[in-house]
C-alpha cells in the first residue's frame, strides 16, 4: 500500500499531461493545427494566403506532434522518480528528436521525389529542430504553470476541508455526553449504541480522503441525526427520500453533513415547537439532485418574520460551491431558498464517469 500511496503521488507531481489519452493527444493536435495556421499567415498573409502550403505544413507539424506525443508517453512510466529538471530536460530533448526525425524523413522524400536520390540537407534538418524548440520550450513551460496551479488548488482545497472536519461543533460533542450520561441510567443498551455512532461519525469526519461515495456520506448524516434525535427527542422529525442507488456515485466528502447539521442548529433547535427535515435524493435527466429542506422559526413577539441564516452558515455554503465547482469540473450547483417558513438547499451535480 505505501508503495502504491508513493506511486500515486509521483503521478500527481508529473507536470506534463498523460499523452496516452484522447483528452491530452487532441490538445496536442489542436496546438500542432494552430501553429501551422499561424507559420501560414506569417508567410504570405491573409491577402496572398496559400491553403496548399497550409496542407502541407499542418501535416508535417501533425507528424512532430504525434511522434513527440508518441515519445513523452513512453517515457513518462520511466520519468516518475526523477527530478523536475530532469523531467523537463529529457521531455524536452525528446520533442526535438521527434522534430529531427520527421525532417530527415521530409528530406529524403522530398529529395527522392524530385531527383531519385536519397539525400538530405543538414541546414534545412537543424533549421526544423530550431524551429520546434522554441513553441516546444514554450508549451512545457505551459504545461508546467498548469500543473503548479492545479497543485495550489489541491493544496487550497485540501485546507479548506481540514477546517471543515473540524467544525462539527464541540456543543454538539457536549449535549451529546450530557445526552448519554442521562441515557446510560435508562437505557445502557441504547446509549451504548449511541457511543459507537458517535464514533463512526467522527471517524468518518477525520477520515483523509476528500472523496467518499454517497452511500457513506448518507449514512454519515444518518448517524449525526439519530445522535441530534436522542438530545431533541419529539422536538426533531426528519424523512429520507432515496431514489436512486448510492454505491457508485463519488462525491467530496462532507457535502451534506454540514448543511443538515446547519438545518438542525439555525432551523430545528431555537424553535420552541421544533421543526422537520426532509432530504430527497434523486435523478433529473443526466444531474443528480439533493434536496434539504428544514423548517425555520419564527422571531419571538414578530409575528411570521423569520431567523436569517448566520454569516457562519453563509461561509459554509461559500466552500462547498468552491468544493463542488471543483471535483465535479464545474457541472455542480448549490441552490438556496427561502420559501415561507421552510429553507431549501439544493445540490445538482453530473456524476463523474469512472
Amino acid at each position: 500500500m505505501r508503495d502504491s500511496g508513493a506511486n500515486q503521488s509521483q503521478i500527481d507531481d508529473y507536470f506534463i499531461p498523460d499523452l496516452c489519452r484522447g483528452q491530452g493527444l487532441l490538445g496536442i493536435f489542436v496546438i500542432a493545427a494552430l501553429s501551422a495556421v499561424l507559420m501560414a499567415l506569417l508567410q504570405g498573409g491573409i491577402g496572398d494566403f496559400d491553403f496548399l502550403w497550409l496542407g502541407k505544413v499542418s501535416l508535417f507539424i501533425s507528424w512532430i506532434a504525434l511522434i513527440s506525443a508518441l515519445f513523452l508517453c513512453r517515457a513518462r512510466p520511466y520519468l516518475l522518480h526523477l527530478e523536475l529538471p530532469q523531467v523537463a530536460l529529457i521531455n524536452y530533448l525528446l520533442v526535438l528528436l521527434a522534430a529531427a526525425l520527421c525532417a530527415i524523413a521530409a528530406e529524403y522524400w522530398n529529395s527522392y521525389s524530385l531527383n531519385r536520390i536519397w539525400r538530405a540537407d543538414p541546414i534545412s534538418i537543424l533549421n526544423t529542430v530550431l524551429i520546434t524548440a522554441i513553441p516546444a520550450g514554450v508549451i512545457l513551460r505551459l504545461y508546467y504553470l498548469q500543473r503548479r496551479l492545479h497543485q495550489q488548488q489541491s493544496a487550497s482545497l485540501e485546507a479548506r476541508l481540514q477546517a471543515l472536519q473540524a467544525t462539527i461543533r464541540p456543543h454538539f460533542l457536549f449535549n451529546s455526553m450530557n445526552s448519554l450520561a442521562t441515557l446510560i441510567r435508562i437505557d445502557a443498551d441504547r446509549a451504548e449504541k449511541t457511543v459507537e455512532s458517535l464514533c463512526d461519525l467522527f471517524r468518518y469526519a477525520l477520515k483523509s480522503t476528500s472523496s467518499v461515495t454517497l452511500q457513506e456520506e448518507v449514512e454519515a448524516c444518518k448517524r449525526y441525526l439519530e445522535i441530534e434525535k436522542l438530545r431533541l427527542d419529539e422536538r426533531l422529525e426528519y424523512n429520507w427520500d432515496i431514489k436512486i442507488e448510492l454505491d457508485n456515485i463519488h462525491v467530496p466528502a462532507l457535502i451534506l453533513q454540514p448543511l443538515i447539521e446547519n438545518a438542525v442548529f439555525h432551523g430545528v433547535q431555537p424553535a420552541r415547537k421544533g421543526g422537520a427535515l426532509y432530504i430527497v435524493i434523486y435523478r433529473q435527466s443526466e444531474w443528480l439532485t439533493i434536496d434539504l429542506i428544514n423548517s425555520l422559526p419564527d422571531k419571538t413577539g414578530e409575528g411570521n418574520a423569520l431567523i436569517a441564516p448566520t454569516s457562519g452558515h453563509q461561509l459554509a455554503l461559500d466552500n462547498l460551491r468552491c468544493r463542488l465547482d471543483t471535483y465535479f469540473n464545474g457541472n455542480a450547483e448549490l441552490q438556496e431558498t427561502v420559501f415561507k417558513n421552510h429553507y431549501h438547499t439544493r445540490i445538482l451535480f453530473k456524476p463523474l464517469e469512472g
